[in-house]
């Protein structure tokens, strides 16, 4: 087992070092800064940060009085850029999800094809060996193919009658 599972932890790291190295470098750099701001040093930083220039600028020879006019400036600039990154990578950890879900979808699409050839395998075994079943109306329908539009209508369905469609 630990070789199947070793397996399977090297695809999926390669695949992400591959998808790394593909990312342009701005990104990644934007990843950084974004991994870097949330941070509670960033934060102690931004504290010890301020404290001081408020601390500097209380005396007579301030160079930037109360209302603080350059540190509001340099914190606006900040906050803008801060919040372009942050959203810049969330986008990238987003289309990152997205694609891992769909590879989890498609794993369990193939997942359930081949259980269901499996239970038709079974079905026919156990007819041939003449094995009664207590409950083959049961195995005789999960032993069908499972049609993935007609679940997702059955989400959307139930769905609307709970009052969560969109």
């Amino acid at each position: 087992m630990e070789k199947i599972t070793q397996k399977n932890v090297e695809s999926i790291l390669c695949d992400e070092d591959r998808r790394r190295a593909e990312t342009p470098w701005i990104y990644r750099v934007v990843a950084r800064v974004a991994a870097v701001c949330g941070t509670v040093g960033f934060l102690l930083a931004h504290v010890a940060f301020f404290s001081a220039w408020v601390l500097l600028n209380r005396g007579g020879d301030a160079w930037d009085p109360y209302p603080y006019t350059f540190l509001l400036f340099g914190v606006s600039i900040e906050a803008i850029f801060l919040s372009i990154m942050v959203l810049i990578s969330q986008n990238l950890a987003s289309a990152e999800n997205e694609r891992r879900h769909h590879l989890d979808l498609q794993i369990n699409l193939l997942n359930e094809r081949e259980t269901t050839a499996i239970m038709r395998l079974l079905t026919e075994l156990a007819t041939h060996v003449n094995v009664p079943s207590t409950r083959q109306e049961e195995v005789r329908s999960l032993a069908q193919d499972t049609d993935p539009e007609a679940v997702l209508g059955q989400i959307a369905s139930a769905e609307a009658s709970h009052g969560r469609a969109p």
